[in-house]
């Protein structure tokens, strides 16, 4: 047909997707009741179903599934309308589009990128879960081998690896290049995803070589990253002696520890015996304090702060094996890992959440699955880079392009036959076609049964309101991580991967989080160590007027001298120490005293650190105005301040609702405000926005959605690294030429 004019005659449009590109429905719909095909493409091969799920017309987008628009329809890069579904964070479209046909949310692009896999380029994680939910394995792989968690790492996106874990992605799964997720993350410098890998088992991967013999230190050392080389160096030889790769996540616990230990021997070795024999009851009092503030100390390092459900990401020492070099061959990187995972069917599944053995079952047979993909997958490339297989008659396919292990099992098992390289090559091609079809129905059908255990998992777990809203697509009221719905006051904390009730702050020094559950005993702890280095200058006096003024009186200045020029740190140096440790304690008086202030003054006027920080919804309605450095004690008068005291010991929240919520809308309290979310991934800033921790937004999105190629790593082959971890480059037109070829590590 020629080109349709709108009844002012402007502007034309050549088909109905250039109609949907510009947000016309009412011009899609004239032209579909004029008889303009529904399913043609523009010039980039986008259809009017794509632009309409991109922009979110869910009025349009209906109409155009009634009128049978085919949602498995891909443009010039593979990308079918479920792809952009995905990455505009459409679930209604995406629910819609694969009601019939879950299969097609697995559908792949010209580099294998599923929907699942662009999710976790751009950081999506709800979408992962809504995915999930329905069936999809958590290691979909690309035309790589390269799994969600991979990308995630490459990518340094902390909360979808945070997501994958706790949905035990595996660590230890090796890409066709050999790499794994810490060599990915050690590749890129991402220094806190390479930690949370290291918390679940990845320490025992940090000397696996991959395909061209570099381990992950030698990674970081190329990349030059000392700091990554000196942890996990570290980590090594904290995981040989302790069992584990630290001791505490962060240095500051470490350098409170040290502080603690430096004042005892100075007070122990110096000030206590030159008091004892006349302060002996200072000298017990400051020992009796110490021992109280190391034992509330410890106390709020291993309390409960108040976690809102049981710990999800667990470690996976049992999947990554004793030797995980053995379980890797860089001629045959598909069979040697299919093997591998066959002989370890009792994986780390089970230990998370007691995974019932149905659905245990299904999550095996679907990982089998995605290793039989990348078989047929490599075979098909054989057959259209050489035209044909060469060998005897009875040759039979092999699998990932290197030779021993045959494809043979899997034909068989689906009835199909072997290719003979006899056949001529059509014959060939029919047989690996039949063998994708038989597989992808197979696919679909376990990822169904799957989808629909897991639900009720959940749902055996009293967690039935929680798989409403993901369905729904509620993201903002639950956490994904944790399988929550999010309370008003809760907050996900990022470096504990868990949610935690009225969580105040994550503490370094104590090395965990201070929420409803440990609150008591934080403030106690501060308010003693406080207390203890506010002592520590009592003895510090009384130690100046018995020992070092009387000592300096009977020594001179040209000895003290001396010894100094010597280095002979003998007795008389021994006052030194002591005032440069009452010194140096001054910023911790200080520190201490401002956490002591500040935390008061929260408990008064029943706030928390973040809430302070943050400032997420509930806390704009109660103080609307936040002029001033005390904004937060605006309507806090003193009956009110007594009684917040008194519901901070008692831990009553009953006060909450009528401070925060007196009014707003039961809703009103799940709304994350524009400082929580941050736009993660997608191009041109059109991604998928993402709250603080696990709690996501979704904004209104706009243009195209590009694909997105590092800079730094191409789609070429250059050595053993030969192809990005973004595939093998992308079509151009929409999404403009493929990046240049390079090796990933730039040489």
């Amino acid at each position: 047909m020629s080109s349709y004019a709108a009844s002012n005659q402007t502007p034309r449009f050549n088909t109905v997707a250039e109609a949907a590109q510009t947000q016309n429905a009412e011009a899609v719909i004239e032209m579909l009741n004029s008889g303009y095909n529904i399913n043609a493409q523009d010039m980039d091969g986008n259809t009017a179903l794509h632009w309409a799920v991109w922009f979110r017309l869910d009025s349009l987008a209906q109409q155009l599934m009634e009128r049978q628009a085919r949602p498995d329809l891909g443009n010039s890069s593979g990308e079918s309308p479920v792809h952009w579904a995905a990455k505009s964070s459409n679930v209604l479209a995406l629910d819609a589009m694969t009601k019939h046909d879950r299969g097609l949310i697995s559908q792949r692009d010209c580099d294998g990128f599923t929907p699942f896999i662009i999710s976790s380029q751009n950081d999506n994680t709800p979408i992962m879960e809504w995915m999930y939910l329905k069936g999809i394995s958590v290691e979909e792989q690309d035309d790589w081998g390269r799994t969600a968690l991979q990308w995630a790492c490459y990518k340094g996106h902390r909360r979808t690896v945070q997501w994958l874990l706790s949905r035990s992605a595996s660590v230890a799964h090796r890409d066709h290049e050999g790499m794994t997720a810490i060599h990915w993350a050690a590749l890129k410098g991402h220094e806190q995803v390479a930690e949370m890998l290291i918390d679940v088992g990845a320490v025992q991967l940090l000397d696996v070589p991959d395909a061209a013999g570099d381990t992950p230190i030698a990674l970081a050392q190329r990349k030059k990253n000392r700091y990554l080389v000196m942890c996990f160096h570290k980590c090594q030889l904290f995981f040989q002696i302790f069992g584990r790769p630290h001791l505490s996540h962060n240095h500051f616990a470490n350098l409170f520890v040290a502080f603690i230990l430096f004042n005892i021997c100075v007070f122990t070795f110096i000030v206590a015996p030159g008091i004892f024999e006349n302060h002996i009851f200072a000298v017990l009092v400051w020992a009796a304090m110490m021992g109280g503030s190391l034992a509330l100390w410890v106390k709020a390092c291993w309390s409960d702060p108040g976690w809102i459900g049981p710990k999800t990401i667990l470690p996976q020492h049992k999947r990554i094996g004793r030797d995980p070099i053995l379980t890797f061959d860089a001629d045959q990187p598909v069979e040697s890992q299919m093997i591998h995972a066959e002989e370890n069917e009792e994986l780390d599944h089970g230990s998370c959440e007691s995974m019932t053995d149905e659905l245990a079952r299904l999550e095996l047979e679907q990982n089998k699955f995605n290793y039989q993909r990348q078989l047929i997958t490599e075979a098909r490339r054989k057959l259209d880079e050489t035209g044909g297989f060469n060998g005897g008659p009875g040759y039979v396919l092999t699998g990932a392009g290197t030779g021993g292990t045959e494809l043979q099992p899997l034909m068989n098992e689906m009835d199909l036959g072997s290719v003979d390289a006899n056949q001529p090559q059509g014959v060939q091609q029919r047989q690996l076609e039949r063998a994708s079809f038989a597989l992808r129905e197979r696919a679909r059908a376990t990822g169904e049964n799957l989808g629909r255990e897991r639900i009720a998992n959940l749902l055996d777990k009293g967690r039935g309101e929680y798989v409403s809203l993901i369905d729904k697509g509620e993201f903002k009221q639950v956490c994904v991580v944790c399988r929550a719905r999010r309370e008003m006051r809760s907050h996900h904390c990022k470096e504990c991967g868990r949610c935690v009730q009225r969580l105040d702050h994550h503490c370094p020094w104590i090395d965990n989080c201070v929420g409803l559950g440990n609150q008591r005993t934080f403030y106690c702890f501060i308010v003693s160590l406080l207390f203890t280095i506010a002592d520590f200058y009592v003895v510090v006096v009384l130690y100046v007027f018995d020992e070092v003024i009387p000592s300096w009186t009977r020594s001179s200045i040209g000895q003290l001298w001396g010894q100094l020029t010597k280095f002979q740190f003998g007795p008389e140096l021994q006052p030194l120490i002591v005032l440069v440790t009452a010194a140096f304690d001054l910023i911790w008086l200080a520190f201490v005293g401002a956490l002591v202030a500040r935390h008061t003054s929260y408990m008064i006027v029943n706030v928390t650190t973040y809430e302070v920080l943050v400032r997420p919804a509930h806390m704009q309605r109660r103080f609307p105005k936040s002029r001033g450095r005390f904004w937060f004690f605006n309507g806090c008068g003193p009956l009110r301040a007594v009684r917040n005291c008194v519901a901070y010991w008692v831990l009553d929240t009953t006060h909450d609702a009528g401070d925060f919520l007196a009014q707003a809308t039961p809703m009103d309290s799940f709304v994350a405000t524009s400082g929580d979310m941050a736009v993660a991934g997608a191009p041109h800033n059109r991604g998928v926005a993402g709250g603080t921790g696990a709690y996501h937004a979704t904004p209104h999105y706009e243009g195209t959605p590009a694909r997105s190629y590092p800079q730094d790593i191409g789609g070429g082959s250059g050595g053993a690294h030969g192809a990005s971890p973004m595939g093998m480059g992308s079509g151009a037109g929409l999404y403009g030429p493929p990046p240049a070829a390079a090796s990933p590590f730039g040489r």
